[in-house]
């Protein structure tokens, strides 16, 4: 049984085709490790200016508090003589910042002795957004032995303090800027607490979030994998983040993981030496789930603002990004073995004449035609040859008749 004749042209093709399939990974590899590289790198510029403009935010927020402390810390130290104004000295600090939630100075044991050995005027907004004020006592806030006004008292300088919950609905988190007041002589005598709500802060995160997360740049809304930022405090405390029952409860460092080999030991490091990233594309596990990790010290605080990309946010992109490298580089090598394959099949044309012809040889049919054949070429050179054994055929054929 005769074998099913195969193609030439389709032989060639086929081996074309085979080593453009390799020239084409192996483009696209380089371009596609080259891109990635870029591409991470191109997200990580994103998210750290994101950083910037929300750290400068913040910034901002902090300042307010800060001039609206110090305008009135001057006037309160010369006016300890009168304790019953003081509760007008912190009116008018929370009424000078819109976001000081609250404010209150708190004095050592006994300094007005008619006052009981707790004295804290104290005022704050309500949920009216009206100002309340009130001289809390020995029944109201007993103050004295916690950690916070010691430690302030025994460092005598201004700080931030821990995040903690507002005392009157117990569900609103605050920060407090806390600076101590002194009297003629110099000593410490009070602690001024001026409160600002970390809600707001919890809100703006929020939006930045959201502006990022929605941007058609990035495919992570379509496929529900979003970026989140928080702020924490140098010890790894959440102050903000988006489920309030980790706020003040939850600590950063106990949900970070190592992954690929990611220094989880060195991040926690500079996290606590308040030291910026240095734009790190290493990988770290988050609540179980890889991600690239952002943060950046919130200058005058012990405050960190982190953001927390999944990994796969970005690395959609770069999927995406390299099948698109890949199309670009394949489509044309595409095209070059299609116009190939044409070219040969054109070529290969006058080759399937004479194979014709030869099988009419073959048969006895001497006086075939041959095809007519332009190009002076090697298939030329074969036509010319058939054409010469054609005719040596002829004249023996005729000689022995």
């Amino acid at each position: 049984m005769e074998k099913k004749r195969k193609s030439l042209v389709g032989r060639l093709t086929g081996r074309f085709l085979i080593w453009m399939i390799f020239i084409v990974l192996g483009i696209s590899y380089v371009l596609f490790f080259l891109e990635q590289k870029g591409t991470r790198q191109f997200y990580s510029e994103i998210y750290h200016n994101k950083m910037r403009i929300t750290n400068e935010y913040t910034r901002r927020v902090i300042s307010d508090v800060y001039v609206a402390v110090t305008n009135n810390l001057y006037y309160l130290e010369h006016s300890l003589d009168n304790p019953d104004g003081h509760k007008v000295t912190m009116e008018r600090i929370v009424r000078s910042g819109t976001r000081i939630h609250s404010c209150g100075v708190s004095f050592i044991e006994n300094y007005y002795p008619g006052k009981g050995h707790h004295f804290c005027p104290y005022a704050w907004r309500d949920q009216t957004g009206a100002v309340c004020l009130q001289d809390m006592g020995d029944d109201d806030y007993k103050y004295l032995t916690t950690d916070w006004f010691q430690d302030m008292v025994r460092s005598d300088s201004a700080q931030w303090s821990a995040p903690f919950y507002d005392g009157h609905d117990e569900q609103t988190t605050l920060s407090a800027y806390m600076v101590p007041v002194h009297d003629q002589k110099g000593r410490t005598v009070a602690v001024l607490g001026a409160d600002i709500s970390l809600d707001w802060f919890t809100n703006k995160l929020k939006e930045a979030d959201s502006v990022i997360n929605e941007s058609k740049m990035l495919m992570a809304s379509k496929f529900k994998i979003k970026s989140k930022s928080f702020i924490i405090n140098r010890d790894g405390t959440y102050m903000t983040h988006t489920d309030g029952r980790r706020i003040v409860k939850d600590n950063f460092f106990r949900q970070l993981g190592t992954c690929d080999g990611s220094n989880v030991e060195a991040v926690i490091n500079r996290i606590v030496n308040g030291i910026e990233d240095n734009k790190s594309q290493e990988r770290f596990l988050v609540d179980g789930k890889e991600c690239f990790l952002f943060y950046m010290p919130v200058k005058y605080t012990q405050w960190i603002l982190v953001t927390v990309v999944p990994c796969k946010a970005v690395d959609m992109l770069c999927y995406l990004n390299g099948a698109t490298v890949f199309l670009i580089v394949l489509l044309p090598l595409l095209f070059f073995v299609f116009v190939s394959y044409y070219y040969l099949k054109t070529a290969i044309k006058p080759l399937k004449q004479l194979v014709k012809v030869a099988d009419d040889i073959v048969d006895g049919k001497l006086d075939t035609p041959m095809p007519e054949i332009k190009h002076n070429d090697e298939m030329c050179q074969l036509r010319n040859s058939m054409e010469e054994i054609q005719g040596i055929l002829s004249r023996y054929t005729d000689g022995t008749k």
